[in-house]
This record gives C-alpha cells, structure tokens and sequence, in this order.
C-alpha cells in the first residue's frame, strides 16, 4: 500500500514537473469608442471598433525542449467589438507561427507574422505607433502598412538575433508575402516572382535610447511592375518628464489611391509607380497623472499627406484604460486630382486581459 502511494506521489510529481515546463496563455484586447470623422465635408459618426487598437483574441504558448531551448507558437484572431465579425478574412488573420526559441541563438519563427517596419520601427519613430486610426503613422507611412497586408506577412521564415549590449537584428524571407488579387496566399509553381519578400533590420534598445533600421523589397506578381523597395528609420529618446520621436521612410515604386476609412493611403506595387516618396515624422509623449499625452506631426512628400494629431490616454488601472484623440490630415485624393481633408475625433475605452 505504501510502495502505491510512494508510487503514485512520484507519478504526480512528474506529471507536475512534465506541466510547468510547458505553458499556454489565453491574452486579448478589446476596444470600442465613438468616432465622428469629417471627410471632404462629409461627417460620419458612430460606435466603432480598433479606434485605439485593433480588438484581438489569442493564444501563445512554449515548451521547454532542454537545454536553454523552446518550441513556441502563436495564434492571433483579430475582430470588430462593434459588430463581432473576424478582421483580415481569416481566422488567425493577425498571427499564426511556429518556432523556437532560445536566449543563447535567437528566435525562428514559420508562418504568418509582421514586417519589421511594422514590429519595430512604428512605436520608435512616432508615439502613436500604428494604433490612433488616423493619428497613427500609418497615415504618411502607409506603404509600412497597407502595402503588406496591414504590415502581416505570409509564408515567411524569420530569425531574430539575441540582444547584444542593447542591439538586435532580424531578417526575413517571405515566399508570397500577400496575396495578388484574385490570387492564393500559397506559393505559385507557375509564377517566378510570387510577391517574394525580403526583409531585414536592426535595432537598438537600451535606457531612454531606442534606435531603428528596417529595410523590406517586394517582387510585384504584375507583369513588367518594378520592385518595391522601402527604407524605414526611427530614433527615440526618453527625458523621463517627456519623450521625443523622430523617422524617416523612403519608398520605391508604389502607387497611390483614394483614402480607406482610417485615411491611409492605399499604396501597393504595381503599375504606374511613383519613382520615389519620403515621409517624415515628429512627435513627443509625456505623462500626466494617470496617464499620458501624445502629439505628432507627419508628411510624405510625393503622396503628398500633411497632418498633425494629439491625444491622451488614462489609466484606469494596469489593464484598462479611456483614451480620446483627435487628428487633422490634408491629403491628396489621385482618383480626383483634387486636394482633401480628412479630420478624426474619437474617445473609447479599451481592456487587455
């Protein structure tokens, strides 16, 4: 009876020690506001999804293979609090990755993930980062964004090195980095150019200090189109009373269109590219009592985008918070060669568990 219990205490025991070296965590976000937008003088308001942050439902997880290393994963849902329907038309349309893991050699990942650009550079080079709608950098440095899918990535290998002394690189490899219209997400065997990805970057991020390069080139799946090309650069420093941010992007070959309901330029490659367009982008954060307060300016030259945005959160504790912003662009519409002025007002309230 005693060698049973001996037994089956040293089974739990196991069984115990087997479960903490594996973990799977539930996590998400969920966001809503009123938004009331102006566009070329026409005003729209309502109730609305993702106006700080996308709304989003996932699971991640590791296990500890030995020997400093991990098998990890990641699985991403993002959706519409406003209405319930899934985003990106798919559903682990945000993330979907395999991979290992280890502090001594790095990170590898398989799958759906985002561009450097989008991972890194945003939140150094402006304060709002790629979330605030239209007050976001996505505004001028669209084709970060919008060029790729909303910055994911599919079919694509990625490595990223460990930090050293503050610094990290990254490179990437997608075989069909998005989808063509009216194409597949797959690698085409009758296709050369497939949307092929190449993706590269480097960082630093050490103290009040924070430093970015990121560089991605995309083979266009249309006939006699030129490759996109897009340099990205992002500096920041944090004074403690207030932090200020600076960046610079570089694209080659894009085109442009009419505005998408958060104004950002629809740019993709393609045909009739412009040669060359440059974006900048000032901005400085600062906390105020619970919470903080944001302002940014931002242009791009050839796509011809001036606008300016502040903004404020409150913490209402460590995963909630209120947030208000309001955000003034003047862009250029190329579908009407005229000029226009899109204008955001937005307040919401947003939860992470």
């Amino acid at each position: 009876m005693k060698k049973t219990l001996l037994a089956t205490a040293l089974l739990a025991g196991f069984a115990g020690a087997a479960h903490a070296q594996s973990s799977v965590t539930l996590y998400g976000l969920v966001d809503a506001g009123f938004n009331w937008s102006k566009e070329d003088g026409r005003t729209r308001k309502g109730i609305d999804s993702g106006l700080m942050s996308q709304s989003r439902f996932g699971m991640r997880g590791s296990e500890d293979l030995g020997n400093g290393l991990k098998a990890i994963f990641t699985l991403e849902n993002g959706f519409t609090t406003d209405t319930g329907t899934e985003t990106h038309g798919r559903l682990f349309g945000r993330y979907a990755f395999v991979g290992l893991e280890s502090a001594q050699a790095g990170r590898l990942t398989l799958g759906r993930t985002t561009n450097l650009a989008f991972m890194w550079a945003a939140g150094i080079a402006n304060p709002f980062g790629l979330s605030f709608s239209s007050a976001s950098i996505g505004s001028t440095f669209a084709y970060n964004d919008n060029v790729m899918g909303g910055g994911r990535v599919n079919n694509s290998v990625y490595y990223y090195s460990p930090s050293f002394a503050g610094f990290q690189a990254a490179v990437g490899y997608s075989f069909n980095a998005f989808a063509p219209i009216g194409g597949t997400d797959s690698e085409l065997p009758e296709s050369g150019r497939n949307n092929r990805m190449i993706d590269a970057g480097v960082k630093y991020d050490n103290g009040p200090l924070k430093g970015v390069l990121t560089y991605q080139q995309v083979e266009s799946p249309v006939s006699g189109s030129n490759t996109f090309r897009n340099l990205t650069a992002g500096l920041s420093y944090d004074f403690g009373v207030a932090a200020v941010y600076a960046g610079y992007a570089r694209a080659q070959n894009i085109t442009t269109g009419y505005l998408n309901n958060y104004n950002r330029v629809v740019v993709a490659p393609g045909t009739t590219p412009f040669t060359k367009d440059n974006a900048y982008t000032l901005g400085v954060s600062a906390p105020v009592g619970p919470g903080k307060i944001y302002a940014a300016y931002q242009k791009a030259t050839k796509s011809k985008v001036d606008g300016w945005a502040v903004g404020y959160t409150y913490d209402l504790s460590k995963r909630t918070n209120l947030y208000a912003f309001f955000a003034d662009n003047d862009v250029r519409n190329f579908a009407e060669d005229r000029d226009m002025t899109y204008r955001q007002l937005a307040v919401g309230l947003q939860h992470r568990f």
